[in-house]
């Protein structure tokens, strides 16, 4: 079960993991492309080679994306406009990238790094090495910090608070972890029996996406396996956090990563690892409004879309990993020759 829960992971944590309908993975990519009401067109930026399985991604003000490999932990960096470099190549302690978030007071881009690679050898098995979260300096890529989760942990997804502390989804343990600025022990933030996933393969993975509010009162919080959607909301002084599910007209297809749109709305990835068809969708989850929530899908037919980030002008960029035959085969898929990434606009 445990293999199996860590192997749905790999699938959550990497919306961008997976091909469509059974087809073997082609280039990983991120694409740029406008989100309206209509179907987005989706702007692919290629990747250098030998860059593979992509996964994190974050950005700067000035529209400096970075871009991690969930294979082997190196870290690219691309000034608007121009090409990729690598601002981390990877290494024994940092040695896989699942998520990126830019805290741009500090200079600090963090990241997870649960070895999860080991997943696709033949035999299943998992790495040895301790998951963990890293910090990169945002300039120069020296390492900053490496902070080792708890035993039995999976870390996923990344918030970051205006202080600088830390909030990261636990797939494997149905909870929220807090890491308080400067801090080395983790806190459990939140954990609700309804962020529990069970079942086999991809059904058993809980907590993925997270995203904070723009007035900084709640984190959405997506269960990879199971479809559902929920807001969290601190509580009064000395009380728990409150956690209520969001209503929707029907269960999510495998949400990954989200963030909140300059509207306020969300928007949340579907890996769709049944169906084969991934996409961004958009849910008005802080309105005022009864009942289910309308799901609006922006774009359609993204190859298992894993990741996001959404600058200040409603640009939206996604990592798409395209790792099923990798998942279904183990070792013996063949890697895809090319990757690439991919963009939209918010709009109405």
């Amino acid at each position: 079960m445990r293999t199996l829960l860590l192997l749905g992971l790999l699938f959550a944590v990497a919306s961008l993991f997976g091909a469509c309908k059974g087809e073997a993975p082609g280039p990983f990519q991120i694409a740029n492309a406008p989100l309206s009401q209509a179907k987005a067109h989706l702007e692919r930026v290629p990747l250098p080679a030998g860059f593979t399985f992509p996964n994190g991604i974050a950005h700067a003000d000035d529209g400096t994306l970075f871009v991690g490999s969930i294979a082997s932990g190196r870290v690219l960096r691309r000034a608007p406009g121009g090409a990729w470099s690598t601002l981390f190549p990877g290494s024994e302690e940092i040695f896989a990238v699942t998520s990126l978030r830019l805290d741009a007071p500090r200079g600090l881009l963090w990241g997870t790094s649960p070895d999860v690679m080991g997943l696709l050898r033949p035999d299943g098995s998992m790495g040895r090495r301790a998951p963990r979260l890293f910090s990169l300096d945002a300039r120069t890529g020296a390492v900053r910090r490496i902070v080792l989760l708890p035993e039995g942990a999976m870390p996923n997804d990344i918030a970051i608070a205006p202080d600088g502390g830390l909030y990261l989804t636990d797939s494997a343990r149905a909870s929220v972890l807090y890491l308080r600025p400067g801090g080395e022990q983790w806190e459990t933030y939140v954990s609700d029996a309804r962020f529990k996933a069970e079942g086999a393969g991809m059904a058993s993975v809980g907590p993925a996406g997270i995203a904070r509010s723009p007035d900084g009162r709640a984190l959405a919080i997506n269960t990879y396996g199971p479809g559902r959607l929920f807001l969290v909301r601190a509580g009064a002084a000395g009380a728990a956090p409150t956690v209520n599910e969001v209503p929707l007209p029907r269960r999510l297809e495998n949400p990954d990563g989200m963030r909140f749109a300059p509207d306020g709305r969300l928007l949340v990835l579907e890996g769709a690892t049944a169906s084969g068809d991934g996409r961004v969708v958009r849910i008005d989850v802080l309105g005022a409004a009864a009942g289910p929530r309308a799901i609006e899908v922006l774009a359609s037919g993204l190859e298992s879309p894993v990741n996001l980030t959404v600058e200040a002008n409603g640009r939206v960029w996604v990592t798409e990993a395209r790792l099923r035959d990798r998942l279904l085969q183990g070792a013996a898929a063949k890697v895809p020759g090319a990757f690439w990434v991919t963009s939209m606009v918010v709009g109405k």
